[in-house]
């Protein structure tokens, strides 16, 4: 089977299936494994060549990561800093790229931040912190837990208990003007861990009050809380961006966004109006309405209509709109009449009323998920055509 062509999921299921073992073989052998940690490492990569199926140089050295993440989680033995130096590098050692460090530092790291050893964790941290925007928080953090808890770690000094607040900061504007991404090297098992989301959250608020002018911070704590799903921060955000920079449109276009998903379209057009009257000739702000507006009144519609008509936005956009408007409420003809003006008149635009045409031919407007289907079809493509956000 190694020989010829693995489809993608058949390797990523046979790798999941070994690593529900190991880490089950993990939980009940935790001491064992401190005591024989490279035999036990020797063992996983004789798992991983007789997997029979093919596995790239990444997701082999991700695995590794992976184990050793869990290793350590279990482990008595990981305050040892001569142990865990040495684990970190027969991992390492056994990765087949070995300059691949990051995920096995960052779990040492990780693991004596829980242990309460702030101070050992940022030297496993410290390679990474600008590199990627989770890392640098946590390492500002345990500066910043230095300074609020103390510790009883070998180098820890209560008489530089307000340097270490005063690093925490220094750390987190150095951060805020690298402007790392997220999940560069926070990934897998690192990613997945809830005990982490708080050391990201408390430096990213603190950082909006050291550093009130520097929008990225609340730029990735969005885009943070929108990942994990996390409504509350996102709003918190919002509030904050909203206040401070209110005549940038990112925070609008986000809080809009949130306020339609929640399906409070009162809200939404109470900031659809705010937009127009700071932004009265961008297509943006009425697009929303029309978008908005879709699931209103005709009358609401209609306004909006007239308003996009009269700014100029463009045809294929107010076409594809028109289609949408009368598809949402079921009058199938009056939609069909609006690709067929779409075709005639964009003739180059083509392949996308045809994809429409296509996937929504035969299906009876009561058939669950396709209006939404459409709905977020079109959006996206004249969200595209309009050049509004990242679309």
């Amino acid at each position: 089977m190694a020989d010829g062509f693995v489809p993608e999921v058949v390797v990523s299921n046979r790798l999941e299936k070994a690593k529900a073992e190991i880490f089950s073989y993990i939980e009940s052998n935790a001491e064992a494994i401190d005591e024989n940690f490279a035999i036990f490492f020797g063992n996983v990569i004789t798992i991983l060549d007789r997997a029979g199926v093919p596995i790239t140089d990444a997701v082999y050295d991700e695995f590794i990561d992976a184990i050793v993440f869990r290793v350590f989680e279990v482990s008595k033995r990981a305050g040892d800093m001569k142990y865990l130096n040495r684990a970190c590098e027969l991992a390492c050692g056994m990765k087949r790229r070995k300059e691949r460090k990051a995920g096995v530092h960052l779990a040492a790291a990780v693991k004596l931040m829980k242990m309460g050893m702030p101070l050992a964790a940022t030297v496993f941290l410290q390679p990474y912190r600008k590199h990627d925007a989770a890392v640098g928080c946590w390492y500002a953090y345990c500066y910043y837990v230095l300074y609020k808890e103390g510790s009883a770690e070998p180098g820890y000094s209560a008489a530089e208990r307000w340097n270490y607040l005063k690093v925490a900061r220094q750390y987190m504007e150095e951060l805020g003007q690298l402007r790392p991404g997220l999940q560069r090297l926070v990934r897998g098992e690192l990613e997945q861990d809830t005990w982490l989301a708080e050391p990201f959250w408390v430096m990213i608020f603190l950082a909006t009050e050291w550093i009130p002018d520097n929008r990225w911070f609340l730029e990735i704590g969005i885009a943070r809380s929108k990942q994990e799903k996390n409504d509350v921060a996102l709003v918190k955000m919002l509030q904050i961006g909203l206040i401070r920079f209110p005549d940038d449109m990112f925070f609008y276009r986000e809080a809009y966004h949130l306020k339609f998903e929640q399906g409070d379209l009162a809200d939404a057009m109470g900031l659809i109006r705010d937009l127009i009257q700071r932004f009265p000739d961008d297509f943006e702000p009425i697009y929303y309405g029309l978008r908005t507006a879709l699931y209103l009144p005709g009358e609401e519609f209609n306004a909006f209509r007239k308003t996009a008509e009269r700014l100029k936005m463009p045809g294929h956009v107010l076409c594809l709109i028109d289609y949408a408007y009368a598809f949402l409420r079921g009058r199938r003809g009056q939609a069909t009449l609006c690709l067929d003006e779409f075709h005639r008149k964009y003739p180059s635009l083509n392949y996308y009323s045809d994809m429409l045409r296509f996937v929504t031919a035969d299906i009876p407007p009561t058939e669950k998920g396709v209006n939404a289907a459409v709905f977020t079809s079109v959006d996206h493509f004249c969200k595209k055509m309009l050049k509004i956000g990242d679309a």
